[in-house]
């Protein structure tokens, strides 16, 4: 069986159209720029999401094909990047964003949108973390950048765009001390300092000593169940009870236990098809971008309960960092499926998305929201 990222990945080869657009300059008609809008106040934890730097949802060169097989993609408009900072902090209540580069386009270009991307983050008092896909999900899969290059490009990150935190993206598992990207991650962090970050990190799966902090992904445990109540109190299916809230329990206490590192939890926009032979939708019936349902309404709220109760101190304690949410994925399914607007492109052209994840969404906005301290 594929995985949810090979399946996603052919379908989007074949479905969605790469668009062309000139870039124009990021000055806003000679003006001068006001001071950014104030951060939210909270207990110093984060709500985030990750964006693709483009905004396009092609994932093409350096995700699904290897650099040296695409041309550079194009690159986004300046509006466009202005209104999706608009809708992401005033619609969905962000105060970071994960801005993903898997070298749709060469450095320098990164390097101009990214620009872009913290002028119009920070007019919304958001923070932007530039996050780089190390490696493609390619046959191979090969590293996107030399060491020099993603060396030299993180120092220009964190000299340019944040100068606390650089971002690792990667939703497999291929850091292995020894491996090639664990070598690469190494040199990173020689190079910048501590100020690295994880983000797709699986459950499970030890965090290099080489990262400060990390994303954890929580998609299973947070599908499983066909209603709240079968994911609040499992039953015995297959001889356990290590579904939904138990199984997410386990995994945000194995965190707390086993590490004094801040872990960042997933809340998740799209979940699996519930319309299955498994009448309690324990098992995973794989990804499929055209079946797939939305979060069951009502389970960000209790996926949040739970998390924040693992903690001793709750929301205040050292090491709960808040929750972040993947729109790579949620582009993913609606692009993929054919919604117009798809998500991304409601927030490049400042329309309301109302395609099939709209109401998950707007609950991992007003769970944003509550926490804000607005």
């Amino acid at each position: 069986m594929k995985s949810i990222f090979e399946k996603i990945g052919a379908a989007l080869g074949c479905c969605l159209l790469a668009l062309s657009f000139s870039c124009s300059s990021g000055e806003e008609n000679g003006e001068p720029t006001p001071p950014p809008a104030p951060a939210p106040e909270n207990d110093g934890y984060e709500l985030s999401y990750w964006i693709d730097m483009d905004m396009f949802g092609n994932h093409l060169r350096g995700y699904w094909y290897n650099v040296t097989e695409r041309s550079p993609e194009n690159i986004p408009e300046p509006d466009y990047v202005k209104n999706a900072c608009k809708r992401l902090r005033n619609d969905y209540h962000a105060n970071k964003l994960y801005v993903v580069y898997h070298r749709q386009f060469e450095a320098s270009d990164a390097q101009y949108v990214l620009r872009m991307w913290k002028t119009f983050a920070e007019k919304q008092g958001m923070t932007v973390v530039p996050t780089v896909v190390l490696q493609s999900y390619g046959n191979p899969q090969n590293m996107n950048f030399s060491d020099t290059e993603i060396v030299e490009f993180a120092q220009w990150c964190i000299a340019n765009t944040n100068a606390d935190e650089f971002a690792i993206y990667d939703v497999y598992t291929r850091d292995a001390v020894g491996s090639t990207q664990a070598n690469q991650i190494g040199k990173i962090r020689e190079a910048i300092g501590d100020k690295l970050t994880r983000v797709g990190l699986q459950p499970g799966v030890a965090l290099l000593t080489s990262y400060r902090m990390g994303v954890e992904d929580t998609w299973t445990a947070e599908c499983q169940g066909r209603t709240n109540d079968l994911w609040e109190n499992p039953v015995y299916y297959k001889g356990t009870k290590n579904y939904g809230r138990i199984l997410l329990e386990n995994w945000v206490n194995e965190r707390i236990n086993g590490d004094s590192r801040k872990i960042v939890w997933n809340m998740i926009p799209v979940a699996w098809d519930y319309d299955t032979d498994d009448e309690l939708s324990y098992d995973c019936p794989g990804d499929d971008q055209y079946k797939n349902d939305p979060p069951v309404p009502g389970r960000i709220a209790l996926c949040h309960r739970y998390i924040s109760q693992c903690y001793p101190a709750g929301m205040k304690d050292a090491k709960f960092g808040g929750y972040s949410c993947d729109l790579h994925i949620l582009q993913a399914n609606s692009g993929g499926r054919g919604e117009s607007p798809s998500f991304y492109e409601a927030l490049r052209t400042d329309t309301d998305y109302t395609g099939d994840f709209a109401d998950a969404m707007k609950e991992i906005g007003a769970l944003y929201n509550s926490l804000n301290g607005e």
